[in-house]
Protein backbone atom coordinates (compact mmCIF):
# COMPACT_ATOMS: atom_id res chain seq x y z
CA UNK A 1 0.00 0.00 0.00
CA UNK A 2 1.39 3.43 -1.09
CA UNK A 3 0.31 6.17 0.96
CA UNK A 4 1.02 9.68 -0.50
CA UNK A 5 0.14 12.98 0.99
CA UNK A 6 1.22 16.43 0.27
CA UNK A 7 1.74 18.96 2.79
CA UNK A 8 -0.30 21.95 1.82
CA UNK A 9 1.56 25.55 1.87
CA UNK A 10 0.09 27.73 3.99
CA UNK A 11 0.43 31.56 3.68
CA UNK A 12 0.86 33.67 7.01
CA UNK A 13 -1.87 36.68 7.24
CA UNK A 14 -0.77 40.57 7.99
CA UNK A 15 -0.32 40.69 11.38
CA UNK A 16 0.53 43.86 14.17
CA UNK A 17 3.93 42.74 13.93
CA UNK A 18 4.01 43.56 10.26
CA UNK A 19 6.01 46.87 10.82
CA UNK A 20 6.24 49.34 8.14
CA UNK A 21 9.64 51.09 8.13
CA UNK A 22 8.23 54.70 8.10
CA UNK A 23 6.51 53.66 12.07
CA UNK A 24 7.13 57.26 14.14
CA UNK A 25 6.68 57.32 17.72
CA UNK A 26 3.84 59.17 17.01
CA UNK A 27 2.17 56.08 15.19
CA UNK A 28 3.61 54.07 17.76
CA UNK A 29 1.87 56.34 20.97
CA UNK A 30 -1.18 56.17 18.51
CA UNK A 31 -1.06 52.45 18.43
CA UNK A 32 -0.19 51.98 22.11
CA UNK A 33 -3.12 53.51 23.44
CA UNK A 34 -5.04 51.83 20.62
CA UNK A 35 -4.47 48.59 22.06
CA UNK A 36 -5.35 49.27 25.71
CA UNK A 37 -8.03 51.20 24.67
CA UNK A 38 -9.50 48.08 22.76
CA UNK A 39 -8.28 45.30 25.32
CA UNK A 40 -9.74 47.35 28.09
CA UNK A 41 -13.79 47.96 26.15
CA UNK A 42 -13.25 44.22 25.60
CA UNK A 43 -12.52 43.11 28.98
CA UNK A 44 -15.20 45.37 29.71
CA UNK A 45 -17.87 44.00 27.67
CA UNK A 46 -16.81 40.14 28.50
CA UNK A 47 -17.35 41.36 32.48
CA UNK A 48 -21.04 42.71 31.69
CA UNK A 49 -21.82 39.47 29.31
CA UNK A 50 -20.46 37.96 32.67
CA UNK A 51 -22.17 39.48 35.35
CA UNK A 52 -25.66 38.70 33.49
CA UNK A 53 -25.19 35.37 33.24
CA UNK A 54 -24.33 35.26 37.08
CA UNK A 55 -27.37 37.67 37.23
CA UNK A 56 -29.57 34.61 35.61
CA UNK A 57 -27.82 31.79 37.23
CA UNK A 58 -28.38 33.08 41.02
CA UNK A 59 -31.59 32.29 40.94
CA UNK A 60 -33.14 35.47 43.17
CA UNK A 61 -30.28 34.77 45.85
CA UNK A 62 -29.24 38.06 47.63
CA UNK A 63 -25.87 36.35 47.89
CA UNK A 64 -25.12 35.54 44.36
CA UNK A 65 -26.82 38.33 42.53
CA UNK A 66 -24.91 40.87 44.75
CA UNK A 67 -22.00 39.97 43.00
CA UNK A 68 -23.23 40.15 39.97
CA UNK A 69 -24.76 43.71 40.06
CA UNK A 70 -21.71 44.80 41.35
CA UNK A 71 -19.70 43.02 38.04
CA UNK A 72 -22.01 44.97 36.07
CA UNK A 73 -22.11 48.31 37.48
CA UNK A 74 -18.70 48.39 37.30
CA UNK A 75 -18.09 47.16 33.79
CA UNK A 76 -20.46 49.97 32.89
CA UNK A 77 -18.83 52.42 35.51
CA UNK A 78 -15.25 51.48 33.33
CA UNK A 79 -16.76 51.99 30.15
CA UNK A 80 -17.44 55.35 30.97
CA UNK A 81 -14.02 55.71 32.57
CA UNK A 82 -12.69 54.91 29.24
CA UNK A 83 -14.52 57.07 27.57
CA UNK A 84 -14.20 60.06 29.50
CA UNK A 85 -10.90 59.26 29.16
CA UNK A 86 -10.19 59.17 25.27
CA UNK A 87 -11.98 62.56 25.34
CA UNK A 88 -10.01 64.04 28.04
CA UNK A 89 -6.60 62.92 27.43
CA UNK A 90 -5.93 65.28 24.31
CA UNK A 91 -7.31 68.09 26.78
CA UNK A 92 -4.60 67.81 29.17
CA UNK A 93 -1.98 67.30 26.63
CA UNK A 94 -2.82 70.99 25.51
CA UNK A 95 -2.89 72.39 29.01
CA UNK A 96 0.42 71.00 29.80
CA UNK A 97 2.14 72.73 26.25
CA UNK A 98 2.61 68.94 24.57
CA UNK A 99 0.83 70.27 21.93
CA UNK A 100 2.72 68.14 18.91
CA UNK A 101 1.47 64.78 20.86
CA UNK A 102 -2.11 66.09 20.72
CA UNK A 103 -2.46 65.00 17.02
CA UNK A 104 -1.60 61.69 17.94
CA UNK A 105 -4.56 61.40 20.91
CA UNK A 106 -7.79 62.52 19.29
CA UNK A 107 -10.44 60.62 19.54
CA UNK A 108 -10.78 60.53 16.00
CA UNK A 109 -7.20 59.17 15.82
CA UNK A 110 -7.25 56.63 18.43
CA UNK A 111 -10.66 55.45 16.69
CA UNK A 112 -8.95 55.43 13.15
CA UNK A 113 -6.18 53.49 15.17
CA UNK A 114 -8.56 50.99 16.64
CA UNK A 115 -10.64 50.58 13.25
CA UNK A 116 -6.78 49.43 11.79
CA UNK A 117 -6.18 47.25 14.36
CA UNK A 118 -9.80 45.48 13.99
CA UNK A 119 -9.35 45.06 10.41
CA UNK A 120 -5.76 43.34 10.47
CA UNK A 121 -6.72 40.91 13.25
CA UNK A 122 -10.46 39.97 11.92
CA UNK A 123 -9.97 40.46 8.00
CA UNK A 124 -6.65 39.03 8.20
CA UNK A 125 -4.91 41.81 5.87
CA UNK A 126 -4.52 45.76 7.16
CA UNK A 127 -5.48 47.00 3.60
CA UNK A 128 -8.96 46.04 3.57
CA UNK A 129 -11.89 47.90 5.19
CA UNK A 130 -13.75 46.43 7.99
CA UNK A 131 -16.90 45.00 6.83
CA UNK A 132 -16.60 46.82 3.37
CA UNK A 133 -15.67 44.26 1.82
CA UNK A 134 -17.48 43.19 -1.41
CA UNK A 135 -19.71 40.13 -0.57
CA UNK A 136 -19.89 37.39 -3.03
CA UNK A 137 -22.41 36.00 -5.13
CA UNK A 138 -23.42 33.11 -3.92
CA UNK A 139 -23.52 30.18 -6.37
CA UNK A 140 -26.95 29.24 -7.73
CA UNK A 141 -28.71 26.22 -5.97
CA UNK A 142 -31.48 24.57 -7.41
CA UNK A 143 -34.56 25.56 -4.83
CA UNK A 144 -36.58 22.39 -6.22
CA UNK A 145 -38.43 21.37 -2.82
CA UNK A 146 -40.42 18.74 -4.54
CA UNK A 147 -38.25 15.34 -2.82
CA UNK A 148 -39.18 16.65 0.63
Amino acid sequence: MDFAFSIPTVQAAATLADVPQNYSAGNMVTTGVAIVVLVAVLCAVLFIVWGWVMLILSGGKDEKVKPAINSIRYSVIGLIVIVIALFIAPRIVEFMGLGNLNQYLSPDVIFKSIKDIANSIFSGNAGSTFGGSTPTQPTSINADFSDL
